[in-house]
């Protein structure tokens, strides 16, 4: 229905929000790797650094999950904004057409 709302192209604001959720996905994908991507300290020399660095992957891991959390949450918002303008605005033109909304 609507085509311009307040100088925003809802038809781009939901690919943005579309390409967010791929980014979440991806970051996702990322943390998974980082948890997963250190051996046991018990399989190389030098025992303490590998589980330094495996700590390291942990919090790094960790902050990406999160990271992810907060683009998938983002993505979902655009989604809900773009509908509420777009209904809102729906809404006003039948009201000034005199045309009843429900």
């Amino acid at each position: 229905m609507a085509e311009h709302v307040f100088g925003i192209e809802p038809r781009e604001v939901r690919t943005v929000a579309r390409a967010m959720g791929g980014e979440a996905r991806t970051l996702t994908s990322a943390a998974s790797d980082i948890h997963g991507g250190v051996p046991p300290a018990a399989s190389l020399p030098g025992g303490c650094a590998t589980a330094a660095a495996t700590a390291g992957a942990g919090r790094v891991g960790d902050a990406v999950t999160g990271e992810a959390a907060v683009v998938e949450v983002v993505g979902r918002d655009l989604h809900s904004f773009v509908d509420a303008v777009t209904d809102a605005e729906a809404g006003s033109s039948l009201a000034f057409a005199g045309t009843k909304t429900r």
